[in-house]
């Protein structure tokens, strides 16, 4: 795991002068490698590309980068996990080489197979930049989920990419202008889905991707190696036809493959084990796999209603992995915050950001890789907002529920005031929060007139839906949960919700977070459940395999009853939080009053704050939890602080 940067620039200078601003560049992602750093730049100073590395295979200088070939200068972030089968046939096709390392591989790779093929042969998690020497142009590649994230930037005539958008603010003249439509989405979903970010004229390159960028124009074209929705196509018309226990073995068959290859590394190794599901299956085949105890790492809290550490405990003990677990006081949970910024480098809300980077820095104490079970619930239908989507779709759709949209349309186009007269006293009898009635029952309206289901989806997981009430200058953008093309796919209703999160919510997400905490602390982060054979084969499993008996993630359940008693794990799925809305009302509540003051939000100058301060007054009242929304707020805010 390393990071990566790099520009081209249409006019020619001193090399020494391309090798200095890559070093500037490349000094911002020093978390990203401490062990070492390189540069390279074309003789006319044209093309520059650095690296920064975290030795993982061969720790040697043969695998130090940039990395130079008789056809491809290549800098490289991630992890090869099938270079051992790829060495092995260059090998028969003359290749020869130097050391063990994967960068190498994949260099030669390049060399004899070109772009198309080599990704096609590809099984990791990456991001790469590769100058041809011969063709004069450059490639810029992501992985198939998006494990890896690369950015990059056209401004006039220049164009530079990096691992983190921190870099470019490095390079001479470059400008820094919020873009309103990322603006936009990132508070409908607290992150910013590619191929947004939050600047102007800069982009995240999508995953399975790759670009192509002529030095001469700076013109680039995207082209498509892999797809998700293709995969979630093609499985649907190819579904898995044996039966559930067929699935389950072979699941556990492809699982166990991938954790041995992804258990490959020249450092310490462990797992995260927050004792759910997803991790509790990697880690028990992880323990089955090895000859001795693994390391295993989970964080808890003194707040029962958010501490998984004790299941996590009980089944490292039942596994006897070689466990740690550290119990984070509410001040080192806090103490987090003023690092957000910086870690995260765009704005990003997922308050799950914190247990998440406390975790990532317990096991750095101890380990450099380390495997966690990521993209189970996107896989194997393991959220509960599924089935409570498509439930109240079927309601909103039956004949009833029309009659009854049909009047709160109706009832919705009366003045908000109005509104606020009629049900306030109402909600009042009943004991329930009076304040903005009218508004709620507005944004409700909105919500359940939306035409198709994809619409239903995401308004009902958008923290501002009603953003006109919120920014100043709302801008509408183009993106996947805009898509309706998915609709006409013949996917069933299920497997729909799991693609439109596998495309935008996994990689921008949860993704996005697991990689910025654990570089953060110089940490590798494996996930094998999103090899891309899992993807594939989980893609082909009918509805009633992932959901069976009344339990979502029904195979990995079944994989994980081998190692473990099922009443170990058999229990509400709790996620990995923190008491967000308790704490605003708390020890964070004059931190926020700060942020979101007047003053402050017309420092920033993008919202309106009159639609603000009734939000915060209706969640530090206490019958509400908007946690989430404010959330939101004070992450961009203070991020925003640091620009």
């Amino acid at each position: 795991m390393c990071g990566i940067t790099g520009f081209i620039r249409k006019v020619p200078q001193q090399a020494d002068k391309s090798h200095y601003i890559l070093n500037q560049m490349s000094d911002q992602l020093v978390h990203r490698g401490p062990d070492s750093a390189g540069t390279w730049a074309s003789e006319d100073g044209k093309v520059a590309l650095a690296h920064r590395r975290l030795a993982i295979l061969d720790l040697s200088a043969a695998g130090h980068q940039p990395m130079v070939g008789s056809r491809f200068c290549l800098t490289f972030n991630g992890e090869i996990y099938n270079y051992k089968v790829i060495k092995a046939e260059l090998k028969k096709l003359g290749a020869h080489f130097s050391g063990h390392s994967d960068t190498e591989a994949l260099l030669q790779s390049l060399e004899f197979w070109g772009i198309e093929k080599t990704l096609n042969r590809l099984e990791g998690m990456f991001a790469f930049a590769a100058y041809d020497l011969r063709d004069g142009k450059l490639y810029l590649a992501r992985d198939r989920m998006g494990e890896k994230p690369l950015y990059y930037s056209k401004q006039g005539d220049h164009f530079l990419f990096s691992s983190e958008l921190k870099t470019f603010k490095q390079y001479p003249n470059w400008q820094a202008t919020i873009d309103q439509k990322a603006l936009s989405l990132y508070f409908k979903h607290n992150c910013i889905p590619a191929p947004y970010c939050i600047y102007q004229d800069s982009w995240k390159l999508n995953p399975g991707h790759y670009l192509t960028i002529d030095p001469n124009t700076l013109a680039f074209t995207e082209h498509c190696y892999w797809s998700v929705e293709k995969t979630f196509l093609q499985g649907s018309q190819n579904p898995f036809t044996g039966s559930a226990d067929d699935a389950a073995e072979a699941l556990d068959k492809l699982l166990r493959n991938t954790i041995h290859e992804q258990m490959v590394a020249d450092v310490p190794l462990g797992s995260f084990l927050s004792g759910g599901i997803d991790s509790s299956t990697v880690t028990a085949i992880m323990q089955n796999i090895s000859t001795k105890p693994i390391n295993t790492y989970s964080i808890g809290f003194d707040f029962h209603d958010f501490n998984e550490a004790e299941h996590a405990k009980t089944i490292a003990k039942h596994l006897g992995t070689s466990h740690t677990e550290f119990y984070v006081s509410e001040k080192e949970t806090q103490d987090v915050l003023p690092l957000l910024p910086e870690i995260y480098d765009e704005p990003f809300a997922d308050s799950s950001q914190i247990p998440t980077y406390l975790v990532c820095k317990l096991a750095k104490q101890h380990v450099t890789v380390a495997l966690s079970g990521d993209g189970g619930d996107e896989l194997f239908s393991g959220y509960s907002r599924y089935a409570q989507t498509l439930n109240n779709w079927e309601k909103v759709n039956s004949t009833t529920g029309r009659i009854q949209n049909f009047a709160l349309q109706k009832v919705a186009k009366l003045p908000t005031n109005v509104l606020d007269n009629v049900l306030s006293p109402a909600l009042s009898a009943m004991g329930k929060y009076p304040l903005h009635a009218g508004l709620r029952l507005k944004t409700k309206a909105w919500k359940q007139q939306q035409i198709s289901l994809t619409d239903y989806y995401r308004s009902n997981i958008e923290f501002w839906p009603d953003q006109w009430r919120l920014l100043q200058n709302p801008m509408q953008a183009d993106y996947v949960m805009n898509n309706h093309d998915y609709e006409n796919m013949g996917l069933s209703r299920m497997r729909l919700l799991q693609l439109l999160d596998s495309k935008m919510y996994l990689p921008d997400d949860i993704l996005t977070k697991v990689d910025r905490a654990g570089m953060a602390v110089s940490l590798e982060t494996r996930i094998p459940l999103l090899n891309h054979n899992i993807v594939e084969f989980s893609a082909s499993l009918p509805d009633h395999i992932n959901i069976r008996n009344g339990k979502d993630k029904w195979p990995l359940q079944q994989i994980l009853s081998k190692y473990v008693p099922v009443e170990l794990f058999d229990r509400p799925k709790q996620g990995f939080a923190i008491p967000l809305g308790e704490w605003l009302r708390g020890p964070l509540n004059a931190w926020m009053e700060d942020l979101l003051s007047e003053e402050s939000l017309a420092k920033s100058g993008f919202f309106k704050h009159q639609s603000i301060t009734p939000i915060i007054k209706m969640h530090m009242d206490g019958d509400s939890d908007f946690s989430p929304t404010l959330w939101s707020l004070l992450m961009f805010q203070s991020w925003f602080s640091t620009q």
